[in-house]
């Protein structure tokens, strides 16, 4: 009797650590990131009754809302990122901007490729999605402890349209 999985043999489930955000028109920006999270949609719920039949109640479904991006990296002081944020906070600027996330394999694939900027090899992409017209809404820096020895991450929330799955 064989074993049966989700997974083709020879093939291991993604991992999350491995991946990419690519600020679309900004290609100077230093986009290294280690957590993403806030890629979630969800649909609410319109209730109607019918009339005359009072036993139930129809559920329909309304437009999507989507979460907002978080980004959190190790402070990067004069970086591009940083420009982008203060021409919003400071000076009240927008300067929305699409931003493609993609999981990334380790192994080259002809199924899209991507450069892979901290081996500089080709990886796989396994899977993307362009988050559309994001903008900053929150900048943040971890506390500062003289008694410990952590680094300072900035977390960066970004408010956008919507996204949608690229692969």
């Amino acid at each position: 009797m064989g074993v049966s999985g989700f997974f083709k043999p020879g093939t291991a489930p993604p991992t999350a650590f491995y991946f990419s955000v690519k600020f679309r028109g900004m290609d100077d920006i230093d986009s290294g990131f280690q957590e993403v999270s806030g890629l979630k949609s969800t649909f609410g719920l319109e209730e109607r009754k019918e009339g005359g039949e009072n036993g139930f109640v129809h559920r329909f479904p309304t437009a999507p809302k989507f979460e907002n991006l978080v980004l959190k990296r190790c402070l990067i002081p004069n970086s591009r990122l940083d420009q982008w944020c203060t021409d919003a906070f400071s000076r009240f600027r927008f300067d929305p901007r699409d931003i493609q996330i993609a999981l990334l394999g380790a192994k080259e694939s002809s199924i899209g490729k991507t450069y892979d900027p901290y081996s500089g090899k080709r990886a796989k992409i396994l899977a993307s999605w362009n988050v559309v017209q994001a903008y900053p809404v929150s900048w943040e820096l971890t506390g500062l402890n003289s008694t410990s020895n952590k680094l300072a991450i900035e977390t960066l929330t970004l408010n956008y349209r919507y996204f949608k799955r690229e692969i």
